[in-house]
């Protein structure tokens, strides 16, 4: 079995014009990362346990290169957040690389946006069976922020809508890729400064901490200036939906120009 799923792997990787970097793979991609996780923890070699460890582990293991097990391990993480029966957003994330009406938020949007903000993508050296080793937390921390999204609006997402639905033109354009990677990064800003993480190697995985409860109440409510922010609402057909920029910085400098900063964020007025 476990041939099988390698092979399959292997040959989506080879043939990436397939495009198959969809939460489908990143199921098996991480199911497999799993059990193969289990095994390094469990080996009784002496040798401390890390991500990193397990990585190279794996480069021997499977004759992989590095590049092929950072991908599986970032699927890994990604797959840890989606599949938690916690995640109210995950409803949301469609299985494939196009959005639909029951799922507008493709997993490469979310992958650029959200999970490339606040998600460490490295594996790091902490012993994973010391208190240092915060992937955990990571994960937690993930998880309530896409819950704060479903429930400060997204929660009221309609797969068929008839035309002039104020509010579900604002979760539209809320959800549009070009918008979300550009407002998660402002977002990550204005966390950071929330939890005064002011270190770039802090800044960097901003998540891989414990929060206390009154620092997950502060980015929700910067979550919620997010979503409450005036220029989702504007009537159709406005400037905002004429925005065709591929560039993300260039779509970020345009939401800037027009209020949303990491300050409105964080509660000064626009």
């Amino acid at each position: 079995m476990r041939l099988l799923n390698q092979t399959n792997i292997s040959a989506h990787e080879k043939f990436a014009q397939t495009r198959f970097y969809t939460s489908i793979m990143v199921m098996k991609l991480g199911s497999q990362f799993g059990t193969d996780f289990d095994e390094y923890k469990n080996l009784e070699d002496g040798k401390t346990k890390s991500e990193s460890g397990f990585l190279d582990y794996l480069i021997a293991k499977d004759s992989l290169t590095k590049s092929q097990v950072s991908q599986r391990f970032r699927s890994f993480l990604h797959n840890s957040i989606l599949q938690d029966e916690e995640n109210q957003l995950a409803r949301l994330v469609a299985t494939g690389n196009r959005a639909t009406d029951d799922r507008p938020i493709t997993l490469n949007g979310l992958s650029k946006s959200l999970f490339a903000s606040f998600i460490y993508h490295e594996a790091v050296r902490d012993n994973i069976t010391t208190d240092d080793y915060k992937r955990g937390f990571e994960t937690h921390n993930m998880i309530k922020l896409m819950n704060m999204f479903d429930e400060l609006g997204l929660n009221q997402w309609k797969p068929k809508t008839t035309k002039g639905d104020d509010y579900q033109l604002k979760l539209t354009r809320l959800v549009r890729a070009r918008f979300m990677r550009a407002w998660a990064e402002t977002l990550k800003d204005a966390v950071c400064a929330k939890l005064d993480l002011d270190d770039s190697d802090e800044r960097v995985k901003p998540f891989y901490r414990k929060l206390s409860e009154e620092q997950l109440k502060q980015i929700r409510s910067c979550v919620a200036r997010l979503v409450d922010w005036k220029m989702w609402s504007s009537p159709a057909n406005s400037d905002i939906d004429k925005v065709r920029l591929d560039n993300h910085r260039m779509v970020k400098n345009w939401l800037k120009e027009k209020g949303l900063t990491p300050g409105y964020l964080m509660g000064a007025s626009e």
